[in-house]
C-alpha cells in the first residue's frame, strides 16, 4: 500500500474472495497502526453473497510477530474490534440456519473458514503478548486472560451455529449425499483447527505458570485462575472440550 488507503476502501478489498481476505488482512497487519487494525476488524463484513472458492484448499493463515505486538491496552482494542467482527458474523450464520439452501452453504463455509484464520490469529497475538513481559499488573493480565476466553467462546458459539443449528437445518432441506458432496472433507480442516486450539491453551497455561502479577502495594503473585468460568481452570476446560469435540463429530458424520 503506497498511499494510505480509508479503512472503508480496505474493508471493501478483503470482502471480495478469500484470496483478498488474507491478502488485506496481512497486509493491514503488518504496515497499519494498531488503533487502524482495530478498526479494520471491527468493521470488516463478508456479504451474504460473497461464497468461498475454496472449499477443498487448505485453511490460509494470517501472521502477526512480536515487534507487532502493541500495548497491552492496544491490544485489547483489537481483539475487541476482532470480536466485533466474529459477533456480526454469528449472525450471518443464524440468517442460513432459517434460509437452508446449497447456494447458501458457500457463503457458510467463507465466514466459518474465515472465522478460523482470525481464531488462530488472536492466539498468536496472546501468545506474543504474554511472552512479552515476564511480571504483569492485574490490569495487563486481565487484558490477556478476557482475550484467551473470548478466543475460546467464540469459537465454540461459531462452531455450535454452524456444525448445529446450520447443519441441523440442511440435513432436513438438502440431501445428505448432496450436502456431503459440496462439504467434502471441510471435517479435515476444522479438526486441525481445533487441534491447535488445544495446542494453544496449554502453551498459554504453561506461560501463566511462569508469570507474576504485582498487584499494587501487595508481593508478586502466580496470575490466578479466577471466575468460575475461566477456561484456564480444568473444569470449566473440561466442559468446553467435550462440547467442542461433540460437535466436530456431528459435522464429520454429516459430511
Amino acid at each position: 500500500m503506497s498511499k494510505t488507503a480509508t479503512i472503508s476502501s480496505l474493508v471493501r478489498q478483503a470482502a471480495k474472495s478469500e484470496q483478498l481476505f488474507t491478502e488485506t488482512s496481512q497486509a493491514v497487519l503488518e504496515e497499519e497502526s494498531h488503533e487502524r487494525i482495530a478498526d479494520f476488524f471491527d468493521k470488516l463484513n463478508i456479504p451474504r453473497s460473497t461464497g468461498s472458492e475454496t472449499n477443498f484448499e487448505p485453511i490460509p493463515s494470517l501472521t502477526v510477530t512480536p515487534d507487532r505486538i502493541g500495548s497491552f491496552e492496544e491490544e485489547q482494542a483489537i481483539s475487541n474490534g476482532i470480536q466485533k467482527y466474529l459477533d456480526r458474523h454469528e449472525r450471518k450464520i443464524k440468517w442460513h440456519a432459517t434460509h437452508p439452501s446449497v447456494e447458501g452453504t458457500e457463503n457458510v463455509l467463507f465466514v466459518f473458514r474465515m472465522m478460523l484464520v482470525v481464531t488462530d490469529l488472536r492466539l498468536q497475538r496472546i501468545e506474543h503478548m504474554l511472552k512479552s513481559k515476564d511480571e504483569l499488573s492485574p490490569m495487563e493480565w486481565g487484558v490477556a486472560r478476557e482475550s484467551m476466553n473470548k478466543t475460546y467462546l467464540s469459537f465454540r458459539r461459531f462452531l455450535n451455529l454452524t456444525a448445529g443449528m446450520w447443519l441441523d437445518a440442511m440435513l432436513q432441506t438438502v440431501p445428505r449425499e448432496q450436502l456431503g458432496e459440496v462439504l467434502g472433507g471441510f471435517h479435515e480442516f476444522l479438526d486441525e483447527a481445533i487441534a491447535k486450539l488445544e495446542e494453544a491453551r496449554t502453551r498459554i497455561e504453561d506461560r501463566r505458570q511462569e508469570l507474576a502479577v504485582l498487584p499494587e502495594g501487595f508481593p508478586a503473585v502466580k496470575p490466578p485462575v479466577y471466575f468460575g468460568g475461566d477456561l484456564l481452570a480444568r473444569g470449566p476446560w473440561k466442559l468446553f472440550w467435550s462440547q467442542v469435540v461433540d460437535r466436530a463429530a456431528h459435522f464429520r458424520e454429516a459430511a
